[in-house]
C-alpha cells in the first residue's frame, strides 16, 4: 500500500466503515492487510472481518465483481468466507463520499496454515479446492464477464518501473520477456479463466484440517495453473531457511498432495504443468515489486533477516535465470 493512502486512511472512515455493517468500533483489530485495511470485529456476538479498500486501488465494479465470484462459489460448496450484507442492504458501502469503499466477510474460527507443518490431507483439500474453483469458473466464463483484471494489469507488475530502483532495471527486462513469453499462451476455456490469484498460507485457513479459502481481493483473469504456481512459490522455504534435499522433499510433499486432490475436481494437461517454472517466476517479479513499493528501505537494518535474505535471493534468481525449486512438475 503507497503512502499517501494509509495517509487518507483515518479514525472517521473506519468507524463509518463500521457502523455501516452494524460492528462494534471497541472490538476491532488491526489485522494488518497489505493491500487493504483489514480488521476483526464484533457484530453483536458475531465475529466478523471488515475490509476497508481506497478507490486507487479497485473499483466499486471490481469489488462487485469479486463479491459476484465468491457467492457463485459458496453456492457450489466451495469452501469460502461468506460476504456479509450491510445494514442498508449492500455488499459494498462508499464511505468518505466515495473515496474508500468498505466490505464485510464471516469470521472462521481456522487458524492460517503453516508453511511445511501442515498434513497430506491437508494440502490435498487446497488442492481439491483449487480444482472444484477452476471447474466451476470455467462454467462461469461461458455465461458472465467479470469485471476483474487481465493477470498483466495487477498493479505491481505495471507500476514495476515505478518502484525499482534504477540499478535493478534489469529486474524489468527480464519481466517484459517472461510477460511477451506469457502472452502468446492459448487462453481458451480449459484453461484461462477468473482465478483467485493470490492462494497462499495465509489465504487459506485451517479449520480442524479441513480448509477455508479467504481473500480474493487479487482475483484475476489468468491461466488457472497461475493458482497452482502460486502456492507452490509461498509454500517452498528459501534456502536461507531450508536447502538442499530437504527443501525439495518438502515442495514434492506439498505438490503431489495438492495434485491429488486437485484431479479429483479438475483436470490440466501436462503442457500446463511443465510452466510452472514461469508461473512461479511471475510471482517472484510481484513480489520484488512489492518489496521496493512497501517496505522501508531507510529502516533496511531493522529488517527481520528473513525478509533481507528473501529479497537476495529473488534477485539472484532473476539476474543470473536460477530456477526457483529444481523439479519436474509433471504428473
Amino acid at each position: 500500500m503507497e503512502k499517501h493512502v494509509k495517509e487518507l486512511f483515518t479514525r472517521e472512515v473506519l468507524k463509518e466503515a463500521a457502523e455501516n455493517f452494524n460492528i462494534n468500533e471497541s472490538s476491532l483489530k488491526d489485522l494488518e492487510g497489505f493491500q487493504n485495511f483489514v480488521y476483526f470485529g464484533k457484530s453483536n456476538e458475531t465475529s466478523v472481518v471488515l475490509r476497508v479498500t481506497h478507490k486507487s486501488h479497485r473499483t466499486e465494479e471490481e469489488l462487485l465483481s469479486e463479491i459476484n465470484f465468491i457467492n457463485y462459489l459458496s453456492d457450489n460448496n466451495v469452501s469460502v468466507s461468506k460476504v456479509i450484507i450491510s445494514i442498508n442492504g449492500n455488499f459494498i458501502e462508499q464511505i468518505k463520499d466515495g473515496e474508500f469503499y468498505a466490505t464485510s466477510f464471516e469470521y472462521s474460527r481456522g487458524r492460517k496454515a503453516r508453511i511445511a507443518e501442515e498434513s497430506d490431507m491437508f494440502y490435498q483439500r487446497i488442492g481439491k479446492y483449487t480444482g472444484a474453483m477452476h471447474r466451476f469458473s470455467k462454467k462461469l466464463n461461458l455465461t458472465h464477464d467479470l469485471n476483474r483484471r487481465h493477470w498483466h494489469k495487477k498493479e505491481l507488475l505495471i507500476n514495476m518501473k515505478k518502484y525499482l530502483p534504477e540499478e535493478l532495471s534489469y529486474v524489468i527486462d527480464k519481466y517484459e520477456i517472461l510477460k511477451k513469453e506469457l502472452s502468446r499462451l492459448p487462453k481458451n476455456t480449459d484453461s484461462y479463466g477468473i482465478i483467485h490469484g493470490d492462494l497462499n498460507h495465509g489465504n487459506y485457513l485451517n479449520v480442524d484440517d479441513d480448509v477455508l479459502f479467504i481473500d480474493f481481493d487479487d482475483a484475476e483473469y489468468s491461466w488457472f495453473v497461475s493458482d497452482i504456481a502460486i502456492p507452490l512459490f509461498y509454500e517452498i522455504p528459501i534456502p536461507w531457511v531450508v536447502d538442499g534435499k530437504q527443501r525439495l522433499e518438502i515442495t514434492k510433499r506439498y505438490y503431489y498432495n495438492f495434485m491429488d486432490g486437485y484431479v479429483k475436481e479438475n483436470t490440466i494437461d501436462n503442457t500446463w504443468l511443465k510452466l510452472i517454472p514461469d508461473f512461479i517466476n511471475l510471482r517472484q517479479y510481484g513480489v520484488v515489486s512489492a518489496i521496493y513499493r512497501s517496505y522501508d528501505f531507510n529502516n533496511y537494518n531493522n529488517w527481520s533477516d528473513w525478509d533481507k535474505e528473501a529479497l537476495k535471493f529473488y534477485l539472484n534468481n532473476i539476474k543470473n535465470d536460477v530456477p526457483y525449486i529444481e523439479m519436474d512438475f509433471c504428473r
